[in-house]
Formats: C-alpha cells, structure tokens, sequence
C-alpha cells in the first residue's frame, strides 16, 4: 500500500492534513473525530528551553553538529571548496539579545507576523552556524500572498541572530528547495560544517509526489545542501537523491532523524506495516563514516544483530527494529547522544498518542525505553505533532530545548491567524 495523504473533506486544514496523511491511513475527519472524544487541553503555556542535555558536556544537535559554548569553539570542519558569498543576501544586523527561555522563544517566532515569505510553518528543525546564528528548516510554509505568491509552498528557511529573524529569500520566491514536477520536499534532518567563508549545511529531505486533487505519496529521501557565507543568507547549492524510490511504507523513511557520534554519522528512517495502520512508527538506523553521507553505498545498517552494508532497499524492513510501530514514533523525530547514553525526542502513538516521550537507550542499537515527559495531546481544534530537541540552542535553565509544530483542524482560523500554525517551545529534562 503506497504511502499518500488521503483525501480531506470539506473545512478540514489543508496543511494539517498534509502532516497527518503522510503518517496515518485513511480519513482525517476520522482522526480527528476519535482526538476530539477524548480533546483536553494540555494546563498551562509552553514554557522553559534547553540546549545541552543535562547542561554539562557539548552537545551535539539533533541534527548532528557540535555547538560552540558561550566562548563560540569552530563547527568540526568540512573538505571542500570556500563559500562564495556571490548571489546571496546579507544577514539581519541585530542587536536584541537570543532568547533565554521558551517563552522568549515564543516571543521570537512572534517575528513572523512581519515575514511574509515565511507566515507559518511546520517542522523547524534547527542547527547552530559558524558565525553563532542558528538555521532552522521548516516544510509546509503559509506566506502573505499580498507581497507573494503561491500561499503554500513545501519546504522554507529562517536565520535566527540573536533576537532577529529572518527569511530566505528563493529566487522564483517559491520554495527554497524547488519542486521537481509533481513532487515536492520536506525537510527532516539536518547538519553542518563550518569552512572558509562561512558553513555548509546538508538537510535529509523526504519525496512528496502529487497524485492530484489532495491526495501524496511520499517516495524516497534527497539530500540538499546549503552554504551559508558569514553573516549572510544560505543559497541552494545542490539536492540529489538520496535513496531509491519507493512508496511502500514498509521501507523505512532514511533521515527521519541523524546525529553524530566520533566518525560516525547516524541516520534513523521510520516504517510502518504495509496498511499503515499502526499508531505510531518503528524506529531503524543505519551508519555512514561522517564524510561520507552523501554516498548509500558506504552505509551499514543495523539487522537486529550486527551492522551490515548494502543499499537501503536492501534491507529486510523488520530487521532491525529499535522501537516497534505501535505505540512507536512520530515519522520525523530528533534524537541526541549524551553521557553515554541515546534520547531519542517524539510523540508516542504519532498524532493519536497523548504524549512527548523519550526513549532512552544504553548504545544506539538499544534497547529503548518510553518515558512520557509531559502531555503533548491534539484536540478537536489543534493538532500537536512532530516533536523536535534543539541542543545547539543553549538557554539559561541547562534543560533540553523541544519544540513540536501545532495546526489549527479547521480552515478558517488558519487564514485569519497565520500565528496558529508555528512552533512551540518547552523544556524537558532528559531521563
């Protein structure tokens, strides 16, 4: 059974559909018919943030890169050609203090109100630059259409420095990561390197194929990458595949999370049965040497009892399990090393679960095990879905900073109040 959006009916969120079909079968009325029998409302606002996992070791993002402490230590450096600064845009100068805390980083996201390339959007994952300004990656992006053009658009960027953002600008004013045909992407992981002239970043996307009306497949990974000149705006440099294509939810979705451990770069992919019916996602991973992401011939991949090497279609889709389907994983996640120990940061059940949990585990290959953290439900008129850790953000608390994207159910506070669809900030304290 391929992977696709079903169909929305009439008054349901055009986006929030979009997130939900990529990762459960059938109607999204129905699922949020079965949300709203049990709907309550999380107690209080989102509050508190965090950077390093318990707040003493340099932490590596959750897409891998190593942040600099307060004294601002180089990005482990990559092999290649400088950043040529020709043909992007200068930086936002900004003289407002970084958020320390969720709440201010609520309040900076507040910004959008005033980026019509960049009204709302849901993902945002995030990485620390070399200059000190952080990167986020976000996929369905909402945009002003009295300045421009489509509404939505599958994929966008935003530099935070200190207490400013700002948008990327493509150069069809599109998405940054162009579509290709009928099939578009989605950020999921990503990492950086710093280099002469600035850093490159390299984001794990995810195939969105169109197969008309509202209905989409997702049918593979691509891998993009961007440099960043010094204090100014990333430009696409390039995007290949990644992966082989196919739509069977069966084969797990590679770059669904990744991170960095000495000269390894791990990459998770998510899965589900063949009828996509279970409430959440299994959890894989696969390992790559750290200067060779781009190439899947030189991965290896956990069966279950050791690591072996092949193409990622290769690989029997049961072997290898860390974390089963039911009751597992969002599709897009984050996961952190820390301590001798693995996190991985997501939302047990996918959409129809209740909480943000983390699994623990001694080594990457397990086992894993659920700690609910806090409550992290939908109701009947917001879906709470793809929780994120942030480690390269640092904040006063020491905690881990976690964001998770929210959507309004229903069309019209969507297009009356852009500010609906963004992220949410919290801190967490690891297990």
């Amino acid at each position: 059974m391929t992977r696709f959006l079903v169909s929305l009916l009439a008054g349901v969120l055009v986006i929030a559909g979009a997130w939900v079909g990529w990762t459960r079968p059938g109607s999204v009325d129905e699922l949020i018919a079965r949300t709203a029998d049990r709907a309550v409302e999380p107690s209080g606002a989102p509050i508190g943030m965090g950077h390093e996992p318990r707040g003493s070791r340099t932490a590596r993002t959750g897409a891998p890169v190593t942040p600099p402490p307060a004294a601002g230590s180089p990005l482990r450096p990559a092999r290649g050609a400088a950043i040529d600064p020709r043909g992007t845009d200068p930086g936002r100068a900004c003289s407002v203090p970084a958020p320390t805390d969720a709440r201010g980083m609520d309040a900076l996201f507040a910004q959008l109100d005033g980026e019509p390339r960049l009204q709302g959007g849901d993902h945002g994952g995030s990485v620390r630059l070399a200059d000190g300004r952080t990167m986020f990656v976000f996929g369905d992006t909402i945009r002003d259409t009295d300045v421009v053009s489509p509404f939505m658009v599958r994929n966008s960027v935003l530099v935070s420095n200190g207490g400013c953002l700002r948008a990327m600008r493509a150069g069809d004013d599109g998405a940054v990561i162009p579509d290709e045909g009928d099939t578009g992407y989605w950020p999921m992981s990503l990492r950086a390197r710093a280099v002469s002239g600035g850093t490159r970043v390299e984001v794990i996307t995810a195939a969105v194929r169109d197969l008309g009306g509202r209905d989409f497949e997702t049918v593979g990974s691509g891998l993009a990458t961007f440099d960043v000149p010094t204090n100014r705006m990333p430009k696409l440099v390039s995007h290949e595949p990644l992966t082989p294509t196919t739509a069977d939810p069966t084969v797990p979705t590679w770059g669904a999370a990744m991170w960095e451990s000495g000269s390894w770069t791990y990459v998770f992919g998510t899965a589900s049965n063949a009828d996509k019916t279970t409430d959440g996602w299994a959890l894989h991973v696969a390992r790559v040497p750290s200067s060779h992401l781009a190439d899947p011939s030189r991965w290896q991949y956990w069966d279950g009892s050791g690591w072996v090497s092949g193409r990622p279609d290769d690989q029997p889709a049961q072997a290898g399990r860390l974390i089963g389907p039911d009751d597992g994983v969002s599709h897009v996640l984050g996961v952190v090393e820390d301590d001798g120990s693995w996190y991985a940061i997501s939302k047990e059940g996918d959409f129809t679960g209740d909480s943000l949990t983390v699994w623990k585990a001694p080594t990457v290959t397990g086992p894993w095990t659920a700690h609910p953290v806090r409550d992290l439900e939908s109701t009947s008129r917001t879906l709470r879905y793809t929780p994120l850790p942030h480690p390269d953000l640092r904040m006063g608390s020491g905690k881990l900073l976690v964001s998770w994207s929210e959507s309004p159910t229903t069309s019209g506070p969507y297009h009356r109040d852009p500010s609906l669809y963004r992220p949410r900030f919290t801190e967490v304290d690891l297990p």
